[in-house]
């Protein structure tokens, strides 16, 4: 969330963002902010994305073949 937060080009927006996921409550307040901005679709893509790239590093990491 924060690496997705920082990738965000307006400087409001960014630190909006960044403050939401600080402290308790954060995945409400992220999950509504990116709502309110119409950020759903970039966030789940942008998630995707990261999980798939993690997921291809370990596999590399232990020898197994991704596809």
């Amino acid at each position: 969330m924060e690496d997705f937060c920082y990738s965000q080009e307006n400087e409001k927006l960014k630190n909006e963002l960044c403050s939401a996921i600080k402290d308790r409550g954060a995945f409400r307040r992220f999950k509504d902010l990116i709502i309110r901005y119409g950020l759903e679709e970039d966030w789940y893509a942008y998630r995707y994305e990261a999980l798939c790239k993690i997921a291809r590093e370990w596999c590399e990491f232990n020898g197994i073949e991704y596809k």
